[in-house]
């Protein structure tokens, strides 16, 4: 009586494409400019410390 059986094969489910990634909100405007600020600031004390050699 099993040889009736038809045996049913699932069917192979495609993988899910990858979910986009969501988009960030703008810079602000100032952002360049504090991030230039904190260089010049942290190589303004490492110079005073000597570090960079005189």
């Amino acid at each position: 009586m099993s040889d009736n059986v038809i045996k049913f094969r699932r069917p192979e489910k495609k993988p899910e494409p990858p979910q986009p990634k969501k988009p960030r909100g703008p810079m602000p405007s100032w952002l360049p400019f504090a991030v230039l600020l904190a260089i010049a600031l942290a190589i303004y004390f490492v110079s005073k410390s000597g570090m960079m050699g005189q």
